[in-house]
């Protein structure tokens, strides 16, 4: 995210603090209340009283996607592994969740699957946006993106930068490179890839695998192949026919293109600001985990039909149309990644959220692997 709406600040700065505030004030009575059993019976009291003041885990989700958050899953020492607005999240060949922050003092962050930390590294992106792990032989690639820099850089897994695609590749395309601002690139199997420019004149342009400029679509603007906030490029690969998923924040819509830059299909996800998109595996491959800004993740099936609504009211349909989405917990501020594992956990990663770390969900009832 590069510019603050300050509605949507207000409003979730009062949401996080009332839950905040009354945290606190349950921790207190739950330690009160421990104290005072510890001096009057044993500690399997106290344990016991202080539970008895804690309310069982948030159920958040509907249908088969019910999940419980772990808030505290990705909880580092601030001092050592700083982080300010955490923009991506991925996993590496090797297992671990690699968390992508804007703050120069450790640009990515890895854990295991359980929150453990691994490694910190890399200083180079002080608007880092973007991060894509992709599979290139028998090596993996970094894809990170830059909006500041106007960079979007390719390393190896050690910070080694392979190529960087900067703004001088599109000067034709732009009379001012002032208002390009990358936020995502999508990478195809043959190398070929795609840049969003999210925050700049809301473009998708088409590379090949040498970082030479193809060809661009979208656009600002309203006609339905246009965008507005093109936040996240995509590939989606369910159908066997690769097609680019585009999130379009600003007209909170998700549009199909086809890898030539036509529009196929779009879906309305009316008040979620969908920032980012992530997939499912093994038995429910044909489902999307879809990121939204306004604090929700939303499950959607193989018919890109939402079946659940994580942090949020249930989806309701009317005549077909899903109706505007409403949040209603505290659990997420402004949401602006996703990852799914192959035990269909999800990892969140918020901006302008306190500088929180990762949050884990974990499902309630396991599904089938």
């Amino acid at each position: 995210m590069k510019q603050s709406d300050p509605k949507l600040l207000s409003r979730r700065s009062l949401l996080w603090s009332a839950p905040l505030a009354m945290a606190g004030a349950a921790a207190t009575m739950a330690s009160r209340t421990a104290a005072t059993a510890t001096t009057t019976g044993t500690a399997a009291a106290a344990a016991r009283l202080a539970g008895e003041v804690c309310e069982a885990p948030e159920l958040l989700g509907q249908g088969a996607f019910q999940y419980h958050a772990n808030r505290h899953w990705g909880l580092l020492d601030r001092q050592r592994y700083p982080v300010a607005d955490c923009h991506g999240v991925c996993e590496d060949r090797a297992g671990r969740i690699v968390m992508l922050t804007n703050d120069t003092h450790n640009n990515l962050i890895a854990y295991t699957r359980s929150g453990q930390f691994r490694a910190a590294w890399e200083t180079r992106f002080p608007a880092a946006h973007g991060l894509d792990i992709v599979e290139h032989g028998e090596e993996e690639r970094y894809w990170i993106t830059d909006h500041d820099r106007q960079v979007v850089s390719v390393c190896t897994p050690d910070g080694r930068e392979l190529r960087v695609t900067g703004p001088d590749v599109l000067a034709h395309k732009y009379p001012d490179l002032g208002r390009y601002h990358p936020t995502n690139s999508a990478t195809l199997s043959d190398g070929q890839f795609y840049v969003s420019d999210g925050y700049g004149s809301s473009f998708v342009h088409h590379f090949d695998p040498d970082g030479r400029y193809m060809s661009s679509f979208g656009g600002e603007g309203d006609a339905p192949e246009q965008l507005r906030t093109p936040h996240a490029v995509w590939i989606d690969a369910r159908s066997g026919k690769p097609l680019l998923l585009v999130c379009d924040r600003s007209h909170d819509m998700l549009k199909w293109f086809s890898l030539s830059g036509e529009l196929l299909r779009i879906v309305a996800v009316p008040d979620l600001q969908p920032s980012n998109v992530a997939a499912f595996s093994g038995s429910h491959s044909d489902h999307l985990a879809v990121c939204g800004l306004n604090g929700m993740i939303l499950i959607l099936d193989g018919s890109d039909h939402v079946v659940s609504c994580v942090g949020g009211d249930p989806p309701k349909y009317v005549d077909g149309k899903l109706q505007p989405l409403s949040a209603y917990n505290y659990t997420f501020i402004h949401p602006h990644d996703v990852y799914v594992d192959k035990a269909h956990a999800l990892y969140v990663v918020q901006w302008a959220s306190n500088q929180t770390y990762p949050i884990k969900l974990e499902l309630a009832t396991p599904l089938p692997l």
